[in-house]
């Protein structure tokens, strides 16, 4: 090869080993110098007085300037959890049966728990795989498992905690649970009454008779020598278990809703149903004499019987201690999880609910108190609106009701025996959705004293917007009207979009956004003619595209904030509404129900998910900033002096503190911060919450105000 060859080829190497270095070399340079991932070590826990600050050195990783660091409350008992085990399924009973716990799936058949150690429960051994199984009952040495439509299964418990298949009864239709007394095994078998099977030998158990054919019969309970029935979902049958003749009833208990469980103690019976739960005195089992009802329990779903006591759950936020006498129930705990079984020991509850395993509850952890103040109603809330002080709430069935923010009772005052959905202000001027009852007007010139103005019953709605002075009424399927309301005695409808099944609506300046539930995002304008003109559209890509039914929209500046149900948040640019653009999307726990703006904070709740409070003053770059885990959320959520204020459908409103920012962050080292945090309004026990741009840590449990 010839020199200028070589210098040629030399030359070409050497340039483009630079060009290589210049295009490729950071990469390495910030891989080499990247920040690690953040992570933060447990500070002391400390306990201080309210109006105190907080002051505290955190050790961990990942810190940086733009590291914020903040207190929230503890809205769960999760103190009190001691151990827990991560199942998979739905779980409809349980059993304990010394060091272990059986537990029923709904398609994983049984698990059997090794519980010795209750800070470390573990799965020991598993039957019937596949199998729905729904009820429990164990007689002597004897476990009856029913499974539904494939009937029931008895299965002898071994000394080692194992279990040994003994035989399988085949029934016409369902299997929902049983009961054994004097050598009988009675089975709620659905709309096929309740069967009587002979059982003096487990091997063999052979039919009987039936009792209540052609009804439907979805539970049996023994007490006192009576059979209890839930009989075509509202009445409760009472039949004396005769020595001689089989059972023979001699009452009855009819109920105004559907009856979803009953439970037995010391003479006393409780029926849980849509309403509540009610408590009746069985001095004479055949007569149950009506005592009271707890009515803020909203739907109350299951009854667990205890030890000393029965708990309610109303299948979506915590469990409820009764005690009868007492108008309220003694206690609630809160546990975000969906409780669907319960066992107790004397220390420990051993609660599973859907999809979140198994938690071991250290009952002298428990606080009798509630965690957070709510306002109880008697319908499922659906919105709110504060004035003032005054906090409105379109509570569904309860209608609207209305609460000053001031006073400290748990009760609101109902202003409208209507239907109550959502809300929306002009001046003075309330507007209500009332779904299929139409549109009620309240004159709210004074919040405290609301006057009624006019009721539209032939304007069905669900969602409300102001649009100048129009009002949008969005309206599920049926579409979107636009109301003229200027005469508001004759409101003059001139404007229908028929086409788009609407989720919710907003709308500024000229512009009506709205969340559809096929079409994604659609901008409409309002024309000097008065009609609606669609000038814009934004259908997000897969995975994104799937806009829920639990859908809201807000639109703030220039910006369109979307909570997408189960796909979290999306934030659009609509400063040109005929090309809205995807800035950033962000993944949330749970379904996304509502959004609340204030300044660059962004107030999201979620259903199973919690409270979402997120940093929008880079609307590219949303930063988590807390997560609330506050389960069974609606929609419904506003903010005023520092408190949220948010819907949990028949549990009412929860009013849980906004969480406290550190108003000092000194970062000492990659390693090492120093904050300082000023005292939350209300006492309680708070956990630190550290969050980036990357990742938000919790540390539950860390300051204690009092």
């Amino acid at each position: 090869m010839k020199p200028v060859s070589v210098v040629v080829v030399f030359t070409l190497l050497l340039v483009s080993g630079l060009l290589a270095l210049v295009l490729f070399g950071h990469y390495f340079i910030d891989y080499l110098s990247s920040p690690a991932v953040l992570s933060v070590e447990r500070p002391p826990s400390q306990t201080l007085s309210l109006g105190s600050e907080a002051m505290m050195t955190l050790h961990g990783s990942g810190f940086d300037r733009k590291t914020s660091v903040s207190l929230s409350m503890d809205v769960n008992s999760r103190g009190a959890i001691i151990g827990s085990l991560p199942l998979e399924g739905v779980y409809n009973d349980s059993l304990l049966s010394g060091d272990y716990l059986y537990l029923a799936n709904s398609y994983g058949g049984l698990k059997v728990l090794d519980i010795k150690d209750p800070y470390q429960p573990r799965l020991f051994a598993e039957y019937l795989n596949g199998r729905t199984i729904v009820d429990i009952y164990r007689n002597k040495d004897h476990l009856y498992l029913s499974c539904g439509k494939s009937g029931l299964t008895i299965m002898a418990i071994q000394k080692d905690g194992t279990l040994l298949h003994v035989s399988d009864i085949a029934v016409k239709v369902r299997a929902l649970n049983c009961q054994i007394s004097a050598g009988k095994l009675l089975v709620a078998e659905g709309e096929s009454g309740l069967s009587v099977y002979d059982l003096h030998d487990p091997k063999y158990a052979t039919l009987e008779r039936t009792l209540a054919p052609g009804a439907f019969v979805s539970k049996v309970l023994i007490a006192h020598g009576y059979l209890y029935l839930i009989v075509d979902e509202a009445k409760v049958d009472i039949y004396q278990l005769a020595k001689s003749g089989g059972p023979q009833l001699v009452g009855s208990l009819q109920l105004s809703g559907k009856i979803f469980d009953l439970s037995i103690q010391q003479k006393l019976l409780y029926v849980a149903n849509g309403s509540g739960v009610s408590l009746y005195d069985l001095a004479v089992p055949s007569q149950p004499k009506f005592l009271q009802q707890w009515v803020e329990l909203g739907s109350a779903r299951k009854l667990f019987t205890g030890i000393e006591q029965i708990y309610v759950s109303d299948s979506f936020s915590g469990l409820r201690a009764l005690v009868p006498g007492v108008d309220e129930s003694s206690a609630y705990f809160s546990l975000n999880i969906d409780p669907r079984t319960f066992s107790e020991t004397s220390h420990y509850l051993y609660i599973a609910g859907s999809n979140r395993g198994l938690l071991v509850v250290d009952k002298r952890k428990l606080s009798t108190q509630p965690l957070i103040p709510t306002i109880n109603t008697s319908g499922s809330v659906h919105g709110l609106f504060i004035k003032q002080r005054w906090l409105y709430v379109a509570d569904s069935r309860g209608g609207v009701l209305l609460k000053n923010l001031d006073e400290t009772s748990h009760k609101a005052t109902t202003i409208s025996s209507r239907w109550g959905e959502s809300f929306a202000a002009k001046d003075n001027l309330l507007f209500i959705a009332q779904d299929k009852m139409g549109i009620e007007i309240l004159d709210i010139s004074d919040p405290a004293t609301p006057q009624p103005v006019a009721v539209w019953d032939h304007l069905p709605s669900m969602r409300l917007a102001i649009l100048n002075n129009y009002l949008l009424s969005a309206n599920g399927a049926s579409g979107l009207n636009l109301v003229d309301i200027s005469d508001l005695q004759n409101p003059v409808i001139v404007d229908v979009i028929a086409a788009v099944h609407v989720l919710d609506v907003a709308a500024q300046g000229n512009h009506v956004y709205v969340a559809s539930k096929d079409e994604g995002l659609i901008i409409y304008q309002l024309m000097n003619s008065g009609q609606l003109q669609r000038v814009g559209q934004l259908q997000t890509p897969f995975p994104m595209n799937q806009f829920d039914y639990a859908v809201a929209v807000q639109v703030h500046g220039d910006i369109a904030y979307v909570a997408n149900g189960r796909s979290g948040l999306l934030i659009i640019d609509v400063k040109k509404p005929d090309k809205p653009k995807i800035l950033s999307s962000m993944a949330l726990p749970g379904s996304c129900k509502d959004i609340h703006i204030i300044g660059s904070k962004i107030f999201v709740t979620s259903h199973r998910g919690g409270i979402n409070v997120i940093n929008v003053e880079h609307p590219k770059k949303p930063i988590l900033m807390n997560n609330i885990p506050l389960s069974g959320l609606s929609r419904g959520v506003r903010v005023i002096d520092d408190i949220i204020y948010v819907g949990q459908r028949e549990r009412g409103v929860a009013a849980v503190p906004v969480p406290v920012m550190a108003h000092k962050v000194k970062v000492v080292s990659e390693g090492q911060l120093q904050v300082t945090l000023s005292s939350p309004k209300i006492p309680g026990r708070f956990s630190l919450q550290v969050a980036n741009q990357d990742k938000s840590v919790v540390v539950g449990g860390v300051v204690d105000y009092q």
